[in-house]
């Protein structure tokens, strides 16, 4: 692992230290013994359930991305996607503002097999598919609750609605990129003269190459996708499915420590909220800001809110972040091996 990674990943763990701090200091009455009654006192299909969806989360992200790059010509198997969604949902959790998941996917795939082009089409289109599913299921929440905001304290509030905003920008420009073939190429073009001018980029001729290179492949990828609109349309579906997971994930901690079924659907609804507001804090994993939206949400809901999102989190969010790394590493020992051999 690179310095800077060892860097991103301490920083990362300091700031769930801290994090796990001010939530437990919150509650006077905190104390490890009885988190741990909290814990034992779940129902223990709850927590299997809440932990599946976790397992999911991985899983899907995999496939969303298999079959994108299966549109564009490349049949890759599960393990594969499998370990482009753990590089991903790894990197993006330690690195701010997910700045690392998408270029370490990227890296797993070139190595792989797939081309710089295609890999960069499916990861932009994916991103696409994955923005436009966490606004459809923030929008499917705020319809099954229009009251829902109201849940949630002023600075929460401000929250939601910049991460709203964040994210339909995001997926308007996303889209042009993909759909807008001569803005992509005219932006690559000026990155290219700029990155020169600043004297980052040295050898341009060379650079005015590979960037013609990639204009083409560009062009190749634009053609394939053409008439492939049923793989895409799937890809969107494991996409909702993913954040369908990640969304039922606390909600099934909710239900397993005996929280209100009446109100599972507003439970749901505020978890939508939780996701919409913490997706563009540029921290990483949104640590501390998801941690503070969910218990502002889930105050009136539950009756324990702290040991609720302790639990809650250490199964959708660090628990996958461990499990992703793992994978990783794994990966990584055994290249390592093979290249010794």
């Amino acid at each position: 692992m690179k310095r800077k990674q060892w860097l991103y990943s301490l920083i990362f763990v300091l700031l769930i230290g801290l994090t796990v701090f001010t939530i437990c200091s919150q509650s006077a009455s905190f104390t490890r013994e009885g988190f741990g009654e909290y814990v034992r006192a779940a129902h223990p299909a709850g927590l299997a359930a809440a932990a599946l969806c976790t397992l999911l989360y991985i899983l899907l992200e995999g496939l969303a991305l298999l079959t994108i790059c299966r549109a564009l010509g490349y049949r890759r198997g599960v393990g594969q996607g499998v370990l482009y969604s753990a590089a991903d949902i790894y990197f993006s959790a330690i690195t701010p503002s997910a700045t690392g998941g998408q270029p370490a996917s990227a890296v797993l795939m070139m190595r792989s097999g797939i081309p710089a082009a295609p890999t960069a089409v499916a990861l932009l289109i994916n991103l696409v598919l994955y923005t436009l599913s966490i606004l459809l299921m923030a929008a499917a929440g705020l319809a099954l609750h229009p009251g829902l905001l109201k849940l949630f304290g002023p600075a929460s509030r401000i929250l939601i609605w910049v991460g709203a905003g964040t994210q339909v920008a995001l997926l308007a420009g996303l889209t042009l990129l993909i759909f807008h073939e001569p803005i992509f190429l005219r932006l690559a073009d000026w990155a290219l003269k700029i990155g020169h001018k600043l004297h980052l980029i040295r050898d341009i001729e060379s650079r005015k190459q590979k960037y013609a290179e990639l204009r083409d492949d560009y062009q190749q990828c634009s053609g394939a996708l053409r008439g492939q609109w049923k793989l895409i349309l799937l890809s969107f579906v494991f996409n909702l499915a993913q954040r369908l997971a990640i969304v039922l994930s606390p909600v099934c901690v909710y239900l397993a420590e005996g929280g209100n079924r009446a109100r599972t659907g507003e439970a749901f609804a505020a978890q939508t909220m939780v996701i919409l507001g913490s997706n563009a804090v540029p921290l990483p994993g949104s640590v501390g800001v998801a941690d503070y939206l969910f218990l502002d949400g889930y105050r009136s809901l539950a009756q324990s809110p702290v040991l609720l999102e302790l639990l809650s989190r250490a199964i959708s969010f660090y628990s996958c972040v461990v499990l992703c790394g793992a994978l990783l590493l794994v990966y990584a020992a055994k290249r390592k091996l093979s290249k010794e051999r």
